[in-house]
C-alpha cells in the first residue's frame, strides 16, 4: 500500500486522486481557494517520492518559485500509487 505523508499526517495513496482530495478527505488541514490550479495556495513541497506522482502540468509550471527543491500544487500533482509521497506545505 503506498502513502501519502504530509506535515505528521498519513493517507492512503489513491491512484488518479490529487493529493489536496486525499488531505482534505482524511481530515488533514490545508490550504487552498479555487481547486483548479490558478492561485497557487496549495502549493507543497515535494521531500520524496516526486516520481510517484503524475508529471507537473502547465498550471503547476506557471507557480514555480525560483527556489530549489520540487514544489507543486497540491490541487494538480496526481497519485500513481506506485510508492510513498511525502510532502509539507509551503
Amino acid at each position: 500500500m503506498a502513502t501519502v505523508r504530509c506535515d505528521g499526517h498519513e493517507v492512503e495513496a489513491v491512484v488518479g486522486r490529487d493529493l489536496l482530495g486525499l488531505m482534505l478527505d482524511a481530515g488533514v488541514p490545508m490550504r487552498y481557494i479555487c481547486m483548479a490550479g490558478s492561485c497557487g495556495t496549495c502549493r507543497v513541497r515535494v521531500l520524496s517520492g516526486g516520481e510517484h506522482l503524475l508529471p507537473m502540468n502547465r498550471s503547476e509550471q506557471m507557480h514555480q518559485p525560483t527556489s530549489t527543491g520540487e514544489v507543486r500544487l497540491a490541487c494538480q500533482a496526481v497519485v500513481l500509487g506506485t510508492g510513498d509521497v511525502t510532502i509539507t506545505q509551503e
